[in-house]
């Protein structure tokens, strides 16, 4: 089972040699969760997997946790470490697939499908090293039997991948501008090459625009909207007191040296946003090897489940991801889904912010095109350039 294809649309108005507005529309399905509407937590947990074919593991996770706390089920603290292990490899393998196989395209280049696939590896792998039974999405926790070593073996692999892409140099690199700046200069990859050029071409501070970033656990009123909305029009266009946040690696890495070093200087633009996945990859990569070490096996946990209401949200590789559910005597009454795309593809959201009042000029459409893919919507995205 999946959502019919869903894509957006960013048209960009040009008139007197700048952008005068941003169109952004979307065939999104924001209020497909409504399907679960009667069904048993088990019955969700067995359709959410196969409805997302990026995210899927922090959706089912996420969607999880959810129904354990409407129906007062808490996973065991090792529980809570090795799902948040599955969530940071999903990070790695889709923004690695990013690095390795979208990136060069971008420049041109040819894909590296070899390395694409080395980070694609890494969420089975990890998943099969945690639980081997299979049983990772059951409620309450299933069999935890974490093998150690091949877990760390699984996690230099994906490191490896990412020198690979960096062309060797991962230690130090992310540190300080200078040195990441330097790196550009002589980088043997299509990542450096492509970041060169951004810089050199004074596109660093493309698309930049005030700030907003995302907290942690969502804005505060998040449950309170969720339950108020059967519409689906805050699923639609979330904000938060009129303000519409942005979300993901930017929002996330903001207080990182490197990456403040190039909000100070750059803003939050282009180079700060692609540099920001750098980081999350390595963030992401280093968090997996700390919870491994302290991982103990655990039986699998109970699944008898009450009535109430749950709220989880989870830092996925896209952002913030929340879901929202009620049970009522053992049985969904409510479920709704709000996914980061709809944060940073608002049409007041970062992207429509960052390119308002841009100059238009020949390669406006390429460049917002590499906006749109350092911002990395969960669907396909087509941009147009508009003249009166």
């Amino acid at each position: 089972m999946g959502f019919p294809e869903a894509g957006i649309t960013v048209a960009l108005k040009v008139g007197h040699g700048t952008v005068r507005a941003v169109e952004i529309g979307s065939t999104r399905l924001v209020k497909a969760a409504a399907m679960f509407a009667g069904k048993s937590p088990a019955e969700v947990l067995t359709i959410l997997p196969t409805l997302f074919a990026l995210c899927g593991t922090a959706q089912a996770l996420t969607g999880l946790e959810a129904m354990e706390q409407a129906g007062g089920l808490f996973a065991s603290p090792a529980t809570r470490a090795a799902r948040r292990i599955l969530v940071s490899a999903e990070a790695v393998a889709e923004h690695g697939m990013a690095l390795a196989r979208d990136w060069p395209m971008l420049m041109g280049e040819r894909p590296d499908m070899e390395t694409a696939r080395k980070f694609k590896r890494t969420l089975a792998t990890v998943r099969q090293h945690l639980y081997p039974d299979g049983d990772w999405l059951t409620l309450g926790g299933g069999r935890l039997a974490p093998d150690i070593s091949h877990l760390l073996a699984d996690i230099a692999e994906a490191q490896a991948a990412f020198a690979h892409c960096l062309g060797g140099q991962v230690t130090g690199l992310l540190k300080d501008r200078n040195t990441f700046r330097a790196w550009m200069t002589q980088a043997p990859t299509a990542i450096g090459r492509m970041l060169a050029q951004v810089v050199s071409e004074a596109q660093a501070s493309f698309g930049a625009a005030d700030l907003l970033a995302m907290p942690e656990n969502g804005p505060p009123d998040l449950a309170e909207r969720l339950d108020g909305d059967p519409d689906g029009l805050y699923l639609a266009r979330p904000d938060y007191r009129g303000q519409v946040l942005e979300t993901g690696a930017l929002a996330r890495n903001h207080t990182h040296p490197l990456v403040a070093a190039i909000l100070r200087h750059e803003g939050a633009g282009l180079l700060a946003r692609l540099t920001a996945r750098l980081v999350d990859v390595a963030a992401a990569l280093h968090e997996m090897a700390s919870l491994v070490q302290d991982l103990k096996a655990e039986a699998a946990g109970a699944a008898r489940l009450g009535s109430g209401q749950g709220l989880a949200a989870t830092q996925a590789a896209r952002g913030l991801l929340a879901h929202r559910v009620h049970l009522a005597e053992g049985r969904v009454s409510l479920y709704r889904i709000l996914a980061p795309t709809e944060w940073n593809f608002h049409p007041a959201g970062p992207l429509a912010r960052g390119l308002t009042g841009i100059r238009a000029d020949g390669d406006l459409a390429a460049r917002a095109g590499l906006l749109v893919a350092a911002l990395d919507p969960c669907v396909t995205c087509q941009v147009s350039v508009e003249a009166p």
